[in-house]
């Protein structure tokens, strides 16, 4: 019951870090959209426990270089993940004992949040992102 509970908040949680606003038309012509930036550099991030009690495995600060997740701060954890063209942020973190805890939203100009869930664990929350 409360992996189906877990699901449905991180699911919950993804659908509206990922929403994407719409941009109203103008004379006939669709408005121009904004470009995600550049991810690359060091972010900050803050992430918060909504289901469940767990440690963290959230990382404090996160570097990217080349669209990839370079390293992380902040937590003993082994990364993997990339950020896509559009700002679109995926991330595995992996700590002792083959704890998981999944990683998911939005990095737009300098600012960015999503959702995060850790099925090892039973726990999940929100996170946001600053780039430091």
């Amino acid at each position: 019951m409360r992996f189906w509970l877990l699901t449905l908040a991180a699911s919950l949680a993804a659908s509206g870090a990922l929403a994407k606003p719409r941009k109203p038309k103008h004379e006939g012509a669709e408005a121009a959209v904004a470009s995600p930036g550049d991810p690359n550099g060091v972010w900050t991030i803050e992430a918060s426990t909504s289901v469940g009690n767990c440690p963290a495995l959230i990382p404090t600060g996160l570097q990217i270089s080349g669209n990839r997740i370079v390293s992380a701060a902040g937590a003993e954890v082994s990364t993997w993940g990339y950020v896509d063209g559009e700002g679109n942020i995926v991330a595995r973190f992996t700590g002792s004992g083959d704890r998981v805890a999944r990683f998911h939203g939005q990095l737009r100009g300098g600012k960015g949040s999503g959702a995060w869930s850790s099925s090892t664990d039973m726990c999940g929350g929100a996170w946001r992102a600053s780039r430091g």
